[in-house]
């Protein structure tokens, strides 16, 4: 497979995936539309989703499931932000009522297929299972519908192709060679012929990402070079807006001084206001992380506590959109901190004292890697360079003057009820929240009046 990449000018991209998993049947979609535009090849390699996860020491639950493990208010979140990418991108989702459904013999029956005809059968099993939501652990419905499609193969379609040893290694080792790639769980798409060595995207809210990727390999043109933004996903102004154009809409901006994210998205904000097409008015809700995770049962330093395959990416992941926003946003700088994590209850206090404060706190915790979380004279230095008063805002909030012990408690305590786990988070007139710097394009969407249908239904999504 390698061999076929190297001596290909076409570009190419290896689509890594498990039918069990709802994200990857989302990504199937989207990649075979961002293929068509940059005129690249497809290498849709079948994974197990639940051997990547035991081979990189990633915590699961039932039948491999991620989220199993994960406290419930992420749960409930990722399930609406399932069904809200679906109806973004148009894409037909009925949920398993007994998912997860074992998929081991439809993997191996499609490395049993031939490449050329994967991909048509990849779409029969993607149906059968997110939208029939027939069982596809049925090894005569897999036939049946193998046969169905004409697909020529080696030996008869009967069931000894799922016993076949040549077919279990493949799966076994395209499983294995997603792991030594760096992939955390599916959907992931590896570029051999990015520069320098090959690259791995992971999720299907990567995808702008990999087409930005497949254009430079096609036009030799520089990523840094690109207008990155017209690979960014919104909804088109074609999909019919509800009407909900008013003038004004308010932003509510949940964040942690102490969450990289937080910054990452705080330095957009004046960037989202101008792409939206209403006034925004953004409303500063400052809150505490890490009691938060206290209370849902998540580690403090969240990053700190992955497996070693997921910390790598995620670090890599992080500085990709740094790059990304720098190019199509608001200029910034960052630097991850030599002292981490920031406390942030004080600094906190006292921009909920001093809302001008916000940016010199941002930038000491984010930029000029100044400890003024652990450090009161360093916190009050800064602020005195800033042209603020330290210590009396210090002391100030230490005598909890306009109640901002109280302001951050109960904003803190208002966060844990919406259901947050993490930060930032968006809300466009309190509305539905929007977890992470990754979803700006949805919260401009929301503020462009687009609006999704929300369901009530309770899954274990991978």
């Amino acid at each position: 497979m390698n061999s076929i990449i190297k001596n290909s000018k076409q570009p190419i991209v290896e689509f890594f995936y498990d039918l069990q998993c709802p994200w990857a049947y989302i990504a199937s979609k989207r990649i075979e539309q961002i293929t068509k535009r940059t005129n690249a090849k497809v290498i849709w390699t079948p994974v197990l989703l639940g051997e990547i996860y035991k081979a990189i020491k990633a915590p699961q639950g039932k039948a491999g499931s991620a989220t199993d493990v994960m406290p419930l208010p992420k749960r409930q979140y990722i399930t609406k932000d399932l069904l809200r990418t679906v109806q973004r991108y148009n894409i037909e989702l009925n949920f398993h009522p007994r998912h997860p459904i074992q998929t081991i013999y439809a993997l191996r029956l499609l490395h049993a297929t031939p490449q050329s005809y994967r991909a048509a059968l990849t779409r029969a099993f993607y149906r059968l299972y997110w939208v029939d939501n027939a069982d596809i652990s049925d090894l005569s419905l897999l036939l049946n519908t193998a046969q169905s499609l004409k697909i020529p193969y080696d030996e008869p379609l009967d069931s000894s192709i799922f016993s076949n040893k040549k077919y279990q290694n493949s799966l076994s080792s395209s499983t294995a060679r997603a792991v030594e790639y760096g992939s955390p769980g599916v959907p992931s798409f590896w570029l051999e012929q990015y520069p320098g060595g090959g690259r791995l995207y992971w999720g299907q809210d990567r995808l702008h990402f990999v087409e930005a990727a497949l254009t430079s390999i096609s036009t030799g043109v520089s990523i840094e070079q690109m207008d990155l933004l017209k690979f960014y996903p919104r909804c088109s102004v074609e999909k019919k807006f509800n009407g909900n154009n008013k003038k004004v809409k308010t932003l509510k901006f949940w964040f942690d001084f102490s969450s990289q994210y937080s910054y990452i998205a705080y330095t957009q904000l004046s960037w989202i206001k101008k792409q939206a097409k209403c006034e925004v008015n953004i409303e500063y809700m400052p809150f505490l992380l890490g009691f938060v995770f206290d209370r849902i049962g998540t580690p403090q330093t969240p990053l700190l506590k992955l497996n070693e395959t997921r910390k790598a990416y995620d670090i890599r992941d992080m500085y990709e959109w740094v790059q990304f926003w720098n190019q199509v946003g608001d200029k910034f700088k960052f630097y991850y901190p030599d002292v981490f994590p920031i406390r942030s209850v004080n600094i906190s206090r006292i921009f909920l004292l001093e809302p001008k404060t916000l940016e010199c706190i941002f930038k000491a915790c984010w930029v000029d890697n100044i400890p003024i979380g652990t450090s009161n004279d360093l916190l009050i230095e800064t602020l005195n360079k800033s042209g603020f008063d330290g210590n009396a805002l210090f002391q100030a909030t230490q005598q909890n003057v306009n109640n901002v012990k109280d302001k951050l408690r109960e904003n803190t305590d208002r966060a844990i009820k919406l259901g947050m786990f993490g930060a930032p988070v968006f809300q466009v007139d309190d509305g539905e929240l929007v977890w992470g710097q990754d979803r700006i394009n949805v919260v401009l969407d929301l503020l462009d009046g687009w609006t999704w249908q929300s369901k009530d239904i309770e899954t274990s999504v991978h």
